[in-house]
This record gives structure tokens, C-alpha cells and sequence, in this order.
């Protein structure tokens, strides 16, 4: 969940970040009913592959000159302490509330909801067995962020070494992709922390790293409505990536390394596939920064992605569980209606945001005011 520095910031970029992550909390709420999202038609499939572009994004804006340890450090310091912290405080407060609502979870439902948190539920188990819920769980996309943090080191650890020479960009990224395949075929187990998701997560950090050697981020943002050239990178991306996904329909779990109907083998359609509408996604999200409204809207919501992903679980949940139980059998209750769930997920959003947005200076407030 990278960003370019302050200074060097471009404004579309936050915008696709801000559709994506908006997006994520709806599919979430809209249509986790039953612990996944069913089987939707092919342009939600394809819109699926936003969830990818955070890690094409860390991969783009990638800084050589930090170094390994001081790489990985300050991801685990960013990454680690936030999961670490929400799923420990978050849990406790839904715990409470839940209880006071009269829902009374036990203990093993609490610790359930750690073991989600710390991607620790399940643990050696197959992907495919059910899984239990907790009902104070505010875990909902935790597993995406686990994944992510293990990528780092295995990114950080190879990028230096492949920056120079396509030869080795290609020969890690197929490695990569190949662990996965095995992965996804003989290797169907939860592992600690989720780092079954790390390689497949680090192949993308690596595309998104040789996309910047094309500078496309740049170009994008530089390229005139009239150029031939923007247009056919997008079509190309656009019509190719369709034809793609129609041909090899992807897997929308991939917490679940499923990646399609051609089990291991379809990680590799997948792994083009999601490259394709990253960028075809970026051609959009600069159209969209040029609408005033909108583009202000989705690029303050881009700016704080991490703390939306950390917190939608359990606004969503605190907000449902006044209106009725909350289950152990999906993250939220799926006998909502649509009309339910949209007003819900829209709520979340702006209460997200606006703990995001405002908090840190309600607490700095506090801080300054108690030092008086």
C-alpha cells in the first residue's frame, strides 16, 4: 500500500487507490454472505483484480537505496504493529459491545477472532475445509495483509539482486508463480501468518516493479487525450485482459489460492490477467481525476487504504449487530437484504474515513491538552 512521496504524489494514483479500497468494503458487505462471494459474472471478476493492485503499486514505487533490513523494518514497524494492534483492541471493544447487546460470546469466540487477526485460524488445515467465524471478529481482509508483509521480505530480499537484468526479473517472477502452482496443487494448507500467500504476492510486487522501468505511472499522468498512443496501450490492455479472463475465468479467493477452474495451472492467465486491468485500471482512474467531486472523494479515501482495510471489518459489525445477531458462519449476518447491506457499506466507508482522517489529531489534542 505504497505511495509515492508527498512531494512527488500523483493524484490519480490515490484515486485508484481510493476506488479500489471503497470497492473491497462494498464486496465485503454486499456480497460475503456465506464466508466468500459466490460465483459473480465476468466484469466483477475482472474488477476482482483491484485487490491485486496494491501490490503492483508497492512493487512500482520500490526505493533501492534503503536496503534489506532497513526495507523490511520499517514494513514490519507499519504493517505488523497496525495488525497487531487492531486485532487485539478491535476484538475486545466488539466483544464488549456485542455483549452489552445481549449476543454473549464466549471466550473461545474471542479467541477465535485473535487467531483470525494474526492469521493463525485454522492452522495446517486444508483451504478448502469450512471455517468458523467469530462473531467479535473485525478481521474481515486480514489475511491480504499478512500475505503482503511476508511478500515484502521475499521482495526485498531479490529485488536488488534483478533490478538490472530482465533475464533475472522474468526467472524470479516464474519461480514465484511456479511455488504457487505447487502451492495451489499439493500444498492446499493454512500456513502461520498466511505466507502461502507471500510468492504470488511477490511476483506482482516484481511486475509492479518492472513497470516503473517503463515509468507508465508517469507517462499516464503526463499523456494528452489526444495521443494515439495512450489509447492503444489501453485497448490492447482493455481487449486483451478480457479476452483472458473469458477464456480462463479467474478464482475470486485468493486467500484461498484458487485462481480458477484449472487449479494450479490458472495462476499463470491470473497473473497476466491482473497486470492487464492494473493498467487498464490506471488509464481510468486518470480519466476519473478530472472530475472534481469524484476525484476528490476517492483520493482522500486512497490516502488512508490501510486504515480502511483495518477498520471496515469491525464498523460493519458493530453497526449490524445492533439490528440483529451477528453469526459463525460468514462475517456478517446473510439474511440482509441488498437494501440493508448498501446503506451499511456506505456508512462504514465514511466512518472509516473519517476515524482515519480525524483521529490522529483528536489524539494529538489529548496528548498536548494532558501535557498542560
Amino acid at each position: 500500500m505504497d505511495v509515492p512521496a508527498d512531494n512527488g504524489r500523483v493524484k490519480y494514483v490515490d484515486v485508484l487507490k481510493g476506488f479500489i479500497i471503497v470497492t473491497i468494503v462494498f464486496l465485503h458487505i454486499i456480497f460475503s454472505s456465506k464466508g466468500d462471494a459466490g460465483s459473480p459474472a465476468v466484469p466483477l471478476q475482472a474488477l476482482y483484480f483491484g485487490l491485486i493492485a496494491f501490490f503492483l503499486i508497492s512493487g512500482y514505487y520500490y526505493r533501492p537505496d534503503r536496503g534489506f533490513k532497513a526495507n523490511t523494518g520499517k514494513r514490519f514497524k507499519q504493517l505488523f504493529i497496525s495488525i497487531a494492534i487492531c486485532a487485539v483492541v478491535l476484538s475486545i471493544i466488539l466483544f464488549v459491545w456485542i455483549t452489552i447487546l445481549g449476543q454473549s460470546p464466549d471466550l473461545d469466540d474471542f479467541i477465535l477472532a485473535l487467531q483470525w487477526g494474526f492469521g493463525n485460524n485454522n492452522l495446517f488445515a486444508s483451504l478448502d475445509d469450512p471455517l468458523s467465524y467469530p462473531m467479535c471478529g473485525a478481521a474481515v481482509g486480514y489475511y491480504y495483509l499478512w500475505g503482503m508483509l511476508f511478500a515484502f521480505v521475499i521482495f526485498y530480499a531479490l529485488a536488488d539482486h534483478v533490478m538490472d537484468d530482465w533475464r533475472k526479473y522474468c526467472a524470479v517472477i516464474a519461480m514465484l508463480l511456479a511455488i504457487t502452482c505447487v502451492e495451489t496443487m499439493y500444498c492446499r494448507y493454512r500456513l502461520p501468518f498466511c505466507i502461502h500467500l507471500a510468492p504470488i504476492s511477490a511476483a506482482f510486487m516484481f511486475a509492479g516493479a518492472a513497470l516503473a522501468k517503463f515509468q507508465i505511472v508517469e507517462k499516464i499522468d503526463l499523456a494528452k487525450l489526444k495521443d494515439v498512443k495512450y489509447w492503444c496501450i489501453f485497448l490492447v490492455c482493455l481487449i486483451g485482459g478480457f479476452i483472458l479472463v473469458f477464456l480462463f475465468p479467474p478464482g475470486i479467493n485468493f486467500d484461498l489460492l484458487y485462481f480458477g477452474k484449472y487449479e494450479g495451472f490458472s495462476v499463470f492467465p491470473y497473473f497476466f490477467e491482473a497486470v492487464m486491468f492494473f493498467v487498464v485500471f490506471l488509464f481510468i482512474s486518470k480519466f476519473v481525476s478530472r472530475i472534481p467531486l469524484v476525484s476528490d472523494i476517492f483520493t482522500e479515501a486512497g490516502k488512508h487504504t490501510l486504515g480502511i482495510l483495518l477498520l471496515h471489518g469491525f464498523i460493519a459489525s458493530f453497526i449490524i449487530a445492533v439490528f440483529c445477531p451477528l453469526t459463525t458462519t460468514s462475517w456478517f449476518p446473510s439474511d440482509l437484504t441488498m437494501m440493508q447491506r448498501i446503506p451499511i457499506a456506505l456508512a462504514t466507508v465514511i466512518i472509516c474515513y473519517c476515524v482515519c482522517r480525524f483521529g490522529p489529531q483528536f489524539i494529538k489534542k489529548i496528548k498536548d491538552g494532558s501535557k498542560e
